[in-house]
Formats: structure tokens, sequence, C-alpha cells
């Protein structure tokens, strides 16, 4: 095995009682275009290489935050952290240039998840890889 695979992430879900406010957080902080909305219980946003989505869950349902993050490619690291920071986003790293080249920052949304920002084309990893293709 080359450590290459055809496979693509394809959707990420969060599951939440917050789903309005999160949908909003996000779209605001990206600059998404408008959420789609699929019934009461689930919004979402289509990205360039996945689904971004949100499921609203009953208050007999557990929700876990923080088990997964989500993380972000943008192309202006500074101004979309300040927008996540002005929209109550906590930090939990600032930008920050990783051993390996990667230029990152983690965060908070408001439901206590962590999600992380990416300079584009600063991770060396995903660099490579893409020239392997």
């Amino acid at each position: 095995m080359n450590g290459i695979s055809n496979a693509v992430l394809h959707t990420v879900i969060i599951k939440t009682r917050k789903m309005t406010e999160l949908v909003d957080f996000y779209g605001q902080g990206l600059e998404l275009e408008e959420a789609m909305s699929f019934g009461l219980d689930h919004m979402g946003y289509s990205l360039p290489n996945a689904y971004f989505g949100f499921d609203l869950v009953g208050e007999e349902e557990t929700v876990s935050t923080g088990a997964v993050s989500a993380w972000f490619e943008v192309d202006d690291l500074q101004t979309s952290f300040e927008r996540f920071e002005s929209l109550g986003a906590v930090v939990i790293y600032p930008l920050t240039k990783k051993p390996w080249g990667a230029i990152l920052a983690a965060l908070k949304d408001p439901d206590g998840n962590v999600f992380g920002l990416a300079q584009r084309g600063t991770n060396p990893v995903e660099i490579e890889l893409l020239s392997r293709k």
C-alpha cells in the first residue's frame, strides 16, 4: 500500500440542539451562501469537496461535543480567525506554524465543538499528496 487512497471525505454532520445558531455561526465565519434546509431537523452547506451539515437532536438524545473536529482550509487565515472570534468562538490556540510547516488555528463553536482553520497552501503533507496524483 502506498498510503494514497481514492477515498474522499464526503460529509460531515454535527448533531446539536442549537442547529440554527451553528448554521449561522459557520455561515458567517466562512462567508458561505445561504444554508440549504431539509425539513425542520437538518440544514447544511455544499462545500467544494464535501457536505457540511447540522442535525437538530431532541432533549432525549445524547450530544457529545468535541468528539470530532472539522477543519477548514481558508485563503486568509488571519481574517477568518478574527471573524470567528468576533462571532464568539473560543480560541484553543491562535495562528500557529506547526513543526511540519502548516499554519493552523483551533477554536470552539457556540456548542463547544472544536474546529480548525488552516491557511491554504501551507500544509506540506497535503502538497506532497497532491503532487503524487
